[in-house]
């Protein structure tokens, strides 16, 4: 029986790892795989081990560019790496969080501070110098115990001690330098209940402690606040932008600091609400041109071509960048999230198409259309995505299709009816504008 067990336990094991599934987390791998230092980073848990007195669990942080439970890094810029380790400890049915700094000393590992905190993990960690002297500040973000709320501990490291300069509730924090003064500051932005408004602020830190710069409201509807993307306005001027999602679909916030306030001008202060960026949940900001910009996705109404048998709505997107006044379109595009492509309008179709979404048999066909009388003309494009073997095989070769691209599972073909080849509307042209994405 127990031979039958173990075998069952090594069958299952062997099926997640190869189907590729993120089943065994790092809290679920830290209880059948207790995590091992060995080699130079031995004398490290040695440490972690006598700091503990007892037993404890290793705490890995689940978002963000640092994901080790002891997390290496040169604070102070001396050439040597310091090492900070997170782990629990219960102490009277209480869970702690500790954060240990150890540092060497005449070529000797040694714990030189501990903090400690009642949390349930760590939610992201990183490091920053925002008070200007040349170390860097330990920022933590604490997943509390028992709740959904998160908390951001800032810490300085000196004279052997950790000195907690920030303790803040957020949803999501980032550092930035929006003064643009070459001095870091930290953004928090929080998201609450019905009766707490969302909120986005700025905080400084000098030899004195923390000074809260300012802050701005949010919209009220959010549900979901994505990772803050610190960028800068087609302007140049630095800006964090912000993609959420609300119950009608997403949005993006852009802040910045104008004057010394920050600022949220895509906001309409009169409803609490931004409708000036809303679209599909699916589209985020992005790079689309490579011009190191983000530009916003807009949802536009384009004409919607009907059958009988089909009446499937579809919006085309506007990529906009914002100078911190203005959404000016870089890019519209007719998006397939069904078959992860999309491809860029011309201003020459743009206001003069009509499209057919067929999504069972996975077919985008443009049509030209009169805007003046609201007719549909002739066809103009008819995009397929289609198995690639089919195409291979030949199934499409009486179809008058040509191929635009293929990830060797789906091969993108497309139809040009004579009507848009006397308009100059070639294989070549739609290659240019055609874009896989994942």
């Amino acid at each position: 029986m127990v031979k039958k067990i173990v075998i069952c336990f090594i069958c299952v094991f062997i099926i997640l790892n190869l189907c590729g599934c993120d089943f065994l987390t790092a809290e679920t791998q830290e209880l059948i795989f207790p995590p091992q230092l060995s080699g130079e980073m031995y004398p490290i848990s040695q440490i972690i081990e006598k700091s503990a007195a007892g037993d404890y669990k290793m705490k890995y942080p689940a978002r963000g560019n640092y994901r080790s439970a002891v997390i290496m890094e040169d604070i102070n810029s001396d050439g040597i790496l310091e090492a900070f380790a997170f782990y629990s400890v219960s102490e009277s049915d209480v869970i702690y969080m500790n954060i240990n700094a150890i540092c060497k000393k005449d070529g000797k590992w040694q714990s030189s501070a501990v903090q400690k905190i009642v949390a349930g993990g760590v939610d992201k960690v990183e490091f920053c110098d925002l008070d200007g002297d040349g170390v860097k500040e330990i920022l933590v973000g604490w997943q509390i115990y028992g709740t959904s709320e998160m908390q951001l501990s800032v810490y300085s490291l000196s004279d052997n001690a950790l000195t907690q300069r920030i303790f803040q509730k957020y949803t999501h924090f980032t550092v930035c330098d929006l003064d643009d003064n070459n001095e870091n500051e930290v953004l928090v932005v929080k998201t609450g209940s019905a009766e707490i408004k969302n909120t986005a602020s700025l905080y400084a830190l000098d030899s004195k402690g923390i000074i809260e710069i300012s802050s701005c409201e949010l919209d009220n509807a959010i549900k979901t606040v994505g990772e803050p993307i610190v960028s800068s306005l087609s302007n140049g001027k630095p800006a964090v932008y912000i993609d959420e999602i609300k119950g009608v679909g997403s949005v993006t916030e852009v802040l910045f600091l104008e004057k010394g306030v920050l600022v949220n001008p895509l906001l309409d202060s009169e409803i609490g609400e931004n409708t000036a960026t809303l679209r599909s949940v699916l589209f985020t900001t992005k790079d689309i041109n490579g011009d190191g910009v983000p530009e916003i996705p807009v949802q536009i109404d384009v004409p919607s071509v009907t059958r009988s048998d089909l009446n499937e709505k579809l919006y085309l997107t506007n990529w906009c960048s914002f100078n911190g006044e203005t959404l000016t379109s870089q890019m519209t595009a007719m998006i397939n999230t069904n078959d992860s492509y999309y491809f860029a309008i011309s201003s020459k179709l743009q206001g003069n198409i009509a499209i057919l979404k067929d999504t069972e048999n996975r077919s985008r066909e443009i049509f030209s259309y009169n805007s003046v009388d609201m007719t549909i003309g002739d066809s103009l494009i008819d995009f397929r995505a289609v198995s690639k073997k089919d195409w291979d095989s030949g199934k499409y070769k009486n179809s008058s299709a040509k191929e635009i691209v293929n990830d060797g599972e789906t091969a993108y073909i497309c139809k040009i009816s004579d009507t848009a080849k006397n308009q100059g509307i070639t294989i070549e042209h739609i290659r240019e504008n055609f874009y896989l994405y994942k």
